[in-house]
């Protein structure tokens, strides 16, 4: 559920998403440090060696679109199409972006971030220069309550030469899925996976999700994934329907 994972490039995957979008303030992050970033964030996609049906291989150039066909629309189709004729008038007619044609919603990749407005980070987002972010208490041991878990952000800091503490590295891969699925395939891992998250959800970048199920459909694994439309972080609109998943994968019936 609106997984905070792959910390190690979550600055990145943040600024790629969500760069362009302004505060609640109304102002704008730092552009450069944004703009950094997100292209240190291409790198990282291309190291994935990502592929969906009808994309070939996610980059960051074709990763927009990836998002927006196969979540975002969907997403937006399924909560539309749940509506009344009355209340789908209404909610097209106050988001003019979207066109509701054959009973399919579509838009743009850049009208959709427009929709959903402020992002609630500033930047970096997660590994904060000054460790006020949650994350780097994540960090912490001992009488150091908080720490950087990234070169970019520990060396805004500390100058170029500063290295990571030596036991950062393994708590990192502890905490991203990404590792055991692609840099150390684990073969003992769940193959039944359910993963959602709301897609105004700007408290991380909907990236997260959408590559951890790539990954997950090109090993085999049976994913379950939906985007819930308009809904933000920690959002659960079908725990039913996760229940009578558990009980069809599990084959267990109460």
């Amino acid at each position: 559920m609106c997984p905070i994972t792959d910390l190690e490039h979550a600055d990145m995957a943040y600024e790629w998403n969500w760069g362009a979008n302004l505060l609640s303030s109304g102002s704008a992050v730092d552009q450069t440090i944004s703009k950094a970033l997100s292209s240190a964030y291409g790198d990282y996609l291309a190291s994935l060696r990502l592929t969906a049906k009808g994309f070939g291989t996610l980059t960051a150039r074709n990763l927009d679109e990836y998002l927006v066909r196969t979540h975002l629309e969907p997403s937006a189709t399924q909560y539309l199409a749940a509506l009344s004729d009355a209340d789908r008038a209404t909610y097209l007619a106050a988001n003019s972006f979207i066109t509701w044609s054959g009973g399919c919603a579509a838009f743009s990749w850049a009208d959709f971030l427009t929709h959903v407005g402020a992002r609630k980070k500033n930047t970096p987002a997660f590994d904060a220069f000054d460790l006020s972010a949650p994350e780097n208490n994540e960090f912490g041991t001992g009488t150091t309550a908080n720490r950087h878990f990234t070169l970019y952000s520990l060396r805004h800091e500390e100058g170029a030469g500063a290295r990571l503490d030596s036991d950062i590295p393994a708590r990192l891969h502890l905490m991203n899925p990404m590792y055991h699925l692609v840099d150390k395939v684990n073969e003992h891992r769940s193959k039944h996976w359910w993963i959602r998250l709301g897609t105004k959800d700007s408290d991380t970048a909907l990236t997260v999700a959408g590559n951890l199920a790539a990954r997950l459909k090109n090993l085999g694994d049976d994913v379950d994934t939906s985007y819930y439309w308009d809904a933000g972080h920690g959002a659960d609109n079908d725990p039913g329907d996760f229940v009578k998943w558990i009980a069809t994968v599990s084959g267990y019936r109460s």
